[in-house]
């Protein structure tokens, strides 16, 4: 029994190594802060309407505005809130404040999280873009997951060119005629 664990714990020290030789895992591992470009935080405070985000949002250009309290993230209100909770229900923009209707304390990132991290978190929560906080829970940035794939594209040119454009442009996998 005791050969099997020994023969495992060598297997996973191999499997280690081999994953630590490839550069894209060793990249994975960067925190967020190298990344080159971080979305700009657009914020308001808990007492703003509905209205207030929605014009934040559409002159940043962006999909979520964060909410804070007294300087610290205290939620998120994104697109998809309002389409499945604001579109949906007869409210009066002007009066209901985001607080009612955001996402309260939202998954959130920090600086030195790595990119593998952040890409796991915004995966197993479907988020598209994540607040990345300072110690305080002070929001510094946004971070998508399409910054950290142009980020790993601009590192690896050649791999990034050599993705078929969508699944229907593969190669086929038996010859066409004879």
């Amino acid at each position: 029994m005791r050969e099997e664990i020994m023969a495992e714990e060598e297997q996973i020290a191999d499997e280690r190594l081999r994953d630590e030789a490839r550069p894209a895992a060793v990249v994975l591992r960067r925190h967020i802060r190298d990344l080159p470009t971080l979305q700009p935080v657009v914020a308001l405070d808990l007492q703003a309407t509905v209205r207030d985000a929605l014009a934040a949002m559409q002159q940043a250009r962006t999909s979520c505005v964060l909410i804070v309290d007294q300087g610290q993230l205290a939620g998120v209100f994104t697109e998809h809130d309002v389409v499945t909770t604001v579109a949906v229900q007869e409210c009066d923009l002007d009066r209901v404040a985001v607080r009612e209707v955001m996402q309260p304390d939202p998954d959130c990132l920090g600086m030195d999280d790595a990119l593998v991290y952040a890409l796991h978190q915004m995966s197993l929560g479907e988020y598209r873009p994540l607040p990345v906080v300072d110690d305080q829970r002070r929001p510094i940035a946004l971070v998508s997951m399409q910054a950290i794939i142009a980020y790993l594209l601009a590192l690896f040119p050649q791999e990034g060119f050599n993705f078929p454009p969508s699944p229907a442009h593969r190669i086929a996998s038996a010859r066409d005629g004879a």
